[in-house]
């Protein structure tokens, strides 16, 4: 199991996929949603948005 590496939380593939997506391709280790949209500055909502358009355009980091 793939945790966040701040809160601990379990992560979603969705997730491990968008923060390889918007921060690190090459990352061992990531952020939940929440954590990641705390660093970027914008809300979750965002994020999710993003990851359906990550996922409509093919994107192979989302399962």
């Amino acid at each position: 199991m793939t945790e966040c590496f701040r809160c601990k939380k379990a992560l979603t593939a969705d997730e491990i996929g968008a923060y390889m997506k918007l921060v690190n391709r090459g990352a061992r280790e990531f952020l939940c949603i929440s954590c990641l949209a705390r660093d970027l500055g914008v809300d979750e909502a965002y994020i999710r948005q993003k990851i359906e358009q990550f996922k409509k355009s093919g994107c192979t980091l989302f399962g």
